[in-house]
């Protein structure tokens, strides 16, 4: 394992609040709808499986009486954490694609949460600077997806997504391509009578992962989506993983490998075992549900994506 690379993060002062908004601010987050798409047939967030014990808790002043203490509310999307890697272990979001709000102005700031500790919450570690940093703050739910809404409170979704619990290393360009179109190709293959999705997303987060600014870095991600599908009229979920490894330095002499990214339609229950969350209600629905989780289809575009069994 390298023990690290590049200097140790500077000050990026144009992206980066240190001072948190004020923990009365997040009492209308209403997070994650397991009934989102079909009331009659819940998706719950992914269970913590093998991350049980290294969850991160929300603050005693912060826990929804309801909640289970884990679960950070935003609006239209929630986040798990894990204390060990101070990194989201999922994101959760629902889409409503009838009342999406594109192009609100980004907001392009990002900050700490502070209804959990701050020690576990990496704003700067692990990324560098702007200028010279090997890595962005890449969100897992994407910044547009849960826009929708009244325009207060679309508004307030995006700026949700800038909270760096939603976020994890990733090099300058991964984070597009068929990582940003696949939530719009679902919608355009669902059902226009309930056009809505869920769209889980996580890093694959391993012991051996990298050291980069003296943090692990993941070198793989993936996403879940779940739709009704509009051939079949049934609640349906597809996986996909990408990985980042052919974009990160290499060791001698600090070079770059330049190299296409593997994008892949994988089995749900192989990012299940990879990732060590519990994606049992998913695997269910998965279009892939009986192939080997050793299964793998490469995909060009999101339109090489199985969408149906």
């Amino acid at each position: 394992m390298r023990r690290g690379f590049g200097p140790p993060a500077g000050p990026d002062p144009l992206r980066v609040v240190e001072t948190p908004l004020p923990l009365e601010s997040y009492g209308d987050r209403q997070g994650y709808d397991p009934r989102f798409i079909l009331p009659e047939q819940p998706l719950p967030l992914p269970g913590p499986g093998r991350w049980a014990g290294d969850l991160v808790g929300l603050l005693p002043e912060a826990r929804d009486p309801g909640g289970d203490g884990t679960e950070i509310r935003y609006t239209h999307f929630s986040v798990r954490m894990a204390r060990s890697r101070g990194l989201p272990l999922c994101s959760a979001c629902n889409i409503d694609g009838s009342r999406s709000r594109r192009g609100l102005p980004r907001s392009d700031v990002w900050r700490r949460d502070p209804r959990i500790d701050p020690q576990a919450q990496n704003l700067r570690e692990g990324y560098g600077n702007d200028h010279q940093g090997l890595f962005s703050r890449g969100h897992l739910t994407r910044r547009e997806d849960p826009n929708w809404g009244p325009p207060e409170i679309a508004r307030l979704a995006e700026a949700d997504t800038f909270h760096i619990t939603n976020a994890a290393p990733q090099r300058q360009g991964f984070n597009g391509g068929i990582w940003l179109a696949l939530e719009d190709y679902v919608l355009d293959n669902a059902d226009r009578a309930n056009l809505k999705v869920t769209v889980i997303t996580g890093p694959m987060l391993s012991a051996q992962d990298p050291v980069y600014y003296n943090r692990q870095i993941p070198t793989a991600f993936w996403k879940i989506l779940a739709f009704v599908h509009a051939g079949t009229g049934e609640l349906t979920t597809i996986g996909y993983r990408r990985s980042q490894m052919d974009y990160l330095p290499r060791p001698a002499g600090g070079r770059f490998v330049f190299g296409d990214f593997r994008d892949s339609q994988v089995p749900i229950r192989a990012i299940a075992q990879e990732s060590g969350l519990d994606l049992a209600a998913y695997a269910e629905l998965d279009v892939m549900a009986g192939a080997s989780p050793e299964m793998e289809i490469r995909v060009a575009s999101a339109a090489d994506f199985y969408l149906s069994r």
